[in-house]
């Protein structure tokens, strides 16, 4: 019998709290038989879906995807093995418990090389029903938690290879794609690519000073104040240690840009406060627009950069564009 399943659950839940997430077919042309499951089960699971033969048990499969099948094996229209056999050929994992008062020993050999995952006898032994549902629930449990995990852990992983931990923004690698985007959709709308470079001043002097971890708390509350001035659809970058990257799109006019890059300089002049320390910071902002200035990448950069130094070395805390 085969059980597709991952061996260990992360859920410290009850077998009977784990079944309750999980929806029951029963597939069964005996009316009491049905009433009796319906008594038992429908308080149990998540949803109990009922059938009268393998045929309709086929359609519900196809439209519902129950988690979990009982099935009979003697039925009209459509027997359990017949049902079994096209579900089986759909999804070899899916969990299915044969339950019958058939004992002809091929028919019985061939339910189990359809791989279902137990046999229970009529009259139905309850304790052995319920132990077979609970042992499914927690195996089916076990794959979600897995699941989860293994996508956690790729969402986690990209985040670290994406973003920078310290200002939980777009990192240097993450920066180079959103630009790539954003002149491929320029070239193609024949629009405006803005590039920022801000430098924050005498950054090297806060650290020395005053401590790195005083260093980064002004880092973060210069990228939180930076942030209340920009748009949503901006993409605001950490280059490196005190640089960081702004990347407009859809705005071509010089003044809303002007406008921009005033805000900016102005967020980065709030006095960082720390315990008694109060610190003042400037940035230097660089400026430089594809495609007037550049028709690549790579100039656009180098153009921005070349700015900012500009202004790194005549007037520190205001901005300028690429000449």
């Amino acid at each position: 019998m085969l059980w597709c399943t991952d061996n260990e659950s992360s859920y410290n839940l009850s077998a009977e709290d784990i079944l309750k997430n999980f929806s029951v077919l029963y597939v069964e042309d005996d009316k009491n038989a049905q009433m009796h499951i319906q008594e038992l089960l429908a308080d149990e699971v998540k949803i109990l879906y009922q059938a009268f033969d393998g045929e309709e048990g086929l359609k519900i499969y196809h439209e519902k995807n129950p988690d979990i099948i009982i099935t009979d094996i003697r039925m009209p229209k459509l027997d359990g093995i017949g049902m079994m056999k096209q579900i089986k050929s759909k999804n070899r994992c899916k969990p299915i418990i044969v339950t019958t008062a058939f004992d002809d020993k091929e028919t019985l050999l061939e339910t189990i090389n359809i791989n279902i995952h137990s046999f229970i006898p009529k009259p139905l032994n309850i304790d052995l029903l319920f132990s077979n549902l609970y042992d499914i629930a927690i195996n089916l449990q076990n794959k979600i938690d897995a699941e989860k995990a293994r996508r956690n852990e790729v969402e986690n992983l990209y985040y670290k290879a994406h973003y920078d931990l310290l200002t939980n923004i777009p990192n240097r690698t993450l920066f180079h794609m959103k630009l790539d985007q954003a002149i491929n959709r320029a070239q193609r709308n024949n629009s405006i690519v803005t590039l920022f470079f801000i430098d924050i001043d005498n950054f090297k002097q806060i650290n020395d000073t005053h401590g790195h971890h005083v260093g980064d708390m002004v880092l973060k509350k210069i990228v939180q104040n930076i942030e209340e001035t920009i748009r949503l659809e901006d993409t605001f970058s950490r280059i490196s240690g005190d640089e960081f990257s702004l990347i407009l799109e859809d705005i071509s006019d010089k003044k809303s840009i002007e406008t921009i890059a005033s805000k900016i300089a102005h967020a980065c002049q709030r006095s960082c406060q720390y315990e008694n320390i109060t610190i003042k910071t400037s940035c230097s902002i660089g400026i430089a627009q594809f495609p007037q200035d550049a028709l690549t990448k790579e100039d656009l950069i180098r153009k921005a950069d070349q700015a900012m130094y500009q202004v790194k070395r005549t007037q520190k805390g205001t901005y300028k564009f690429s000449s």
